[in-house]
């Protein structure tokens, strides 16, 4: 007696499930950790989290504005020369022992992405095991 095991190749494997670079699945991680990052990061104006988006296929999360280093970082840097945090233009910044204060909310602060990757990882990982299940029709 024996068995005969027929399979797809690998690669057509990944696809159906959306597991390819910049595939499905990668694409909907990128947008759940965009999503869930907006809100951390700082909001006086809401520019950052007006900002916050997946790029690239999902492989990356971006937050586009000059300042949102600075932000994550949470301690308040000061030009080298003036010792003021507005810098004048060119002028290269230190950082400092003060912690910056953050605006709209408990969970707004220093180090957003690892603050959220700790609070919403198994939610994360949930949700794209469904979407998972969802594109293998399964």
């Amino acid at each position: 007696m024996g068995l005969i095991l027929k399979s797809k190749p690998v690669q057509t494997i990944y696809k159906t499930l959306g597991l390819e670079e910049q595939g499905k699945m990668q694409q909907f991680v990128g947008k759940q950790v965009a999503d869930n990052l907006k809100k951390y990061v700082s909001f006086e104006s809401g520019t950052q989290e007006k900002q916050t988006q997946s790029i690239r296929g999902g492989k990356y999360v971006e937050i586009n504005v000059p300042y949102a280093r600075f932000q994550a970082g949470g301690k308040v840097m000061i030009g080298i020369h003036s010792h003021s945090p507005w810098a004048h233009k060119g002028e290269r910044k230190i950082l400092t022992d003060r912690s910056l204060k953050y605006h709209g909310g408990g969970l707004r602060g220093a180090n957003p992405f690892e603050r959220m990757k700790a609070d919403k990882k198994d939610s994360i990982l949930r949700e794209a095991s469904k979407y998972g299940m969802r594109l293998s029709n399964g």
